[in-house]
């Protein structure tokens, strides 16, 4: 095995662990439907990156990293969600049952609840690109990270997607 002694290893991976785990369980819960979906989101990114080790400490930003992994762990979990669903839709005939993916409890006051539900009208790439800037308060360098994007495409992305949840909002209100 070349590399690091495994001690350094693991040493490195804990303070990685610990710098960072609430942050990406954090960044999981606000993009799944449960706590132990977000938990298997937050598990399977610390197994890439424990597997990844070098890339992860490599890395200008080892949180954006892990966000993107983790990104990509949430991604893949629900394309396989889907694909599962239409298979059963296909071999029973019958519908799977409706399931609102957005089963979030507001506490907060009425505009809050308007932007949530402005912010939902969007494509899932507004809303996460959104979420990733206002959410995780990622620079745009770290976003463009996660995304797989170049850092220059961010600024003007980010803004359209800001003017498109400030018509979504307008339209709420003026209902």
């Amino acid at each position: 095995m070349t590399g690091p002694p495994l001690e350094s290893s693991v040493a490195a991976f804990e303070q990685l662990y610990a710098d960072t785990y609430l942050k990406v369980l954090a960044y999981a819960r606000r993009r799944t439907e449960s706590t132990a979906e977000a938990d298997d989101v937050v598990s399977a990114t610390f197994l890439v990156a424990w597997r990844r080790l070098d890339k992860v400490l490599g890395a200008d930003h080892p949180l954006a990293w892990l966000y993107a992994v983790a990104y990509r762990v949430n991604l893949n979990r629900r394309r396989s969600a889907a694909r599962a669903s239409r298979l059963r839709k296909r071999v029973h005939g019958l519908a799977a049952p409706v399931q609102d993916i957005t089963q979030i409890t507001v506490e907060a006051d009425e505009t809050l609840s308007q932007a949530l539900q402005a912010l939902a009208t969007l494509s899932p790439a507004d809303q996460e690109i959104l979420r990733l800037a206002a959410f995780e308060q990622l620079t745009h360098e770290e976003i463009a990270q996660v995304l797989g994007i170049r850092p220059s495409l961010v600024r003007g992305r980010l803004f359209r997607a800001r003017q498109r949840l400030q018509v979504s909002f307008e339209q709420m209100e003026g209902r």
